[in-house]
């Protein structure tokens, strides 16, 4: 699967005859992490009937210990072997006495042990991540972190300065730092694997939840209010994007790359939502911006279609820019809408029917053109030129069905879709 040979059996027992030292030491760790958490739970219950400081002060040392060790022995496996959720979860647990219990003795040490257990776990999750850097469970445990520390500052800044008044200046510049070095390791992952998803969701995650709120190129957020919220917002949208495109310019076939492009198209959403609530005056002046922003994203997945017609990845993400094109102009009635729609419609019919004609025996090309055939007969029958154009509807119509019934010995795996829309075209 994937250009991968089946494994024979001898090398497959090979293999399982070296793994077994690292199997039996994770059994080992793994047995030593229940046994202490047994003890654990037995002590506590020791401790319902109270007694005096002695025991007080010797109960808590031996917590600390056994807190010590249950540390050491999960970051040990969680380094061997990442997928151990228990051992992330043990983790998870402590995190919460340092931030989501809070300790309101001494603020100024609480935001220490605060951030020295939040380096501390990001630490332990990125050795995991260098033994498997898609490793599911590594990846969650980074995330819940940095999200914990978010809400904890949210808290913080809502609350009243007589009561939080030096967390402000302390914990913002500390996750200012993080967000810096998580984008620092981000870019050495995608350098080193720039297909790796998890890494590209975590990226999202951090521009999305963090980024545009405690990073600012040159502002922080002390001087977040000299800065516009949409001002932040598009500024992430275009240095998202851009590096989005530096990646698909290196590997055409990069899926995660064109799937991170379409979350952060700068103006999509804004303008599809925009049509909705400006009046027929002021919203003249949006399709033109809409369509020039969507006609850079055509021409630049044509590329790819010129290049590697054979590679589904931005055939998808043309398909995925032909239905933002259809539920923009949907949202509100416009002739000239519906006109760019037919244009576009049949602007990029003409340009995959080349790429057709080039790759006669490839799919994907033959697939869009005949669903564009049909996009195109479709909007015509709505269009007030319904009977002027009755006649290209028709050819518009029997080409769909010629190129459907040609796909069916292109791409025979799926024959049974294909025969399935030609009944329905009937």
């Amino acid at each position: 699967m994937h250009g991968r040979k089946r494994e024979s059996t001898a090398s497959r027992l090979e293999r399982r005859a070296k793994s077994l030292p690292k199997v039996k030491l994770l059994q080992k760790l793994h047995k030593e992490i229940v046994h202490l958490q047994n003890a654990d739970d037995n002590e506590k219950g020791k401790d319902g009937g109270g007694g005096d400081d002695d025991d007080d002060d010797h109960d808590t040392k031996t917590q600390k210990k056994m807190e010590s060790l249950m540390l050491t022995l999960t970051q040990k496996l969680v380094e061997i072997q990442p997928e151990m959720i228990t051992c992330w979860n043990k983790r998870k647990a402590r995190f919460c006495l340092y931030v989501v219990v809070r300790q309101q003795k001494n603020e100024e040490e609480e935001e220490e042990r605060l951030k020295n257990v939040a380096k501390e776990e990001l630490h332990v999750s990125e050795q995991g991540l260098r033994r498997n850097p898609k490793s599911y469970c590594a990846w969650e445990h980074r995330r819940w972190v940095i999200a914990r520390l978010y809400d904890r500052i949210l808290s913080s800044s809502s609350s009243s300065s007589s009561e939080r008044g030096n967390e402000d200046s302390s914990l913002l510049p500390f996750m200012k730092d993080v967000v810096l070095r998580e984008r620092e390791m981000l870019e050495t992952l995608l350098n080193a694997d720039d297909r790796n998803f998890h890494a590209w969701n975590y990226r999202r995650f951090v521009v999305d939840k963090i980024t545009r709120y405690y990073f600012n190129g040159e502002h922080d957020r002390m001087n977040e209010e000299e800065v516009a919220d949409d001002v932040i917002e598009n500024r992430t949208r275009e240095e998202e994007a851009k590096y989005a495109r530096e990646k698909i310019s290196k590997n055409f076939s990069n899926y995660s790359a064109w799937h991170h492009r379409s979350v952060h198209f700068e103006q999509l959403d804004d303008d599809k939502n925009q049509a909705s609530v400006t009046t027929e005056t002021s919203s003249s002046s949006s399709p033109t911006r809409f369509q020039a922003v969507l006609d850079a994203e055509f021409e630049l997945v044509s590329q790819a279609f010129f290049t590697e017609p054979e590679d589904q990845s931005a055939w998808m993400y043309h398909r995925w820019l032909l239905s933002q094109l259809d539920a923009y102009s949907s949202s509100s009635s416009s002739s000239s809408k519906n006109a760019y729609k037919i244009q576009t419609f049949q602007r990029e019919l003409d340009r995959i029917t080349e790429v057709s004609e080039m790759e006669p025996t490839c799919k994907w090309p033959a697939l869009v053109c005949a669903r564009l055939h049909k996009l195109l007969a479709k909007e015509m029958k709505l269009d007030d030129d319904f009977e002027r154009r009755a006649d290209v509807i028709l050819k518009h119509s029997i080409k769909a069905k010629e190129l459907y019934e040609k796909l069916l010995l292109l791409d025979p795996l799926r024959k049974g879709y294909y025969r399935d829309v030609l009944d329905r075209m009937l």
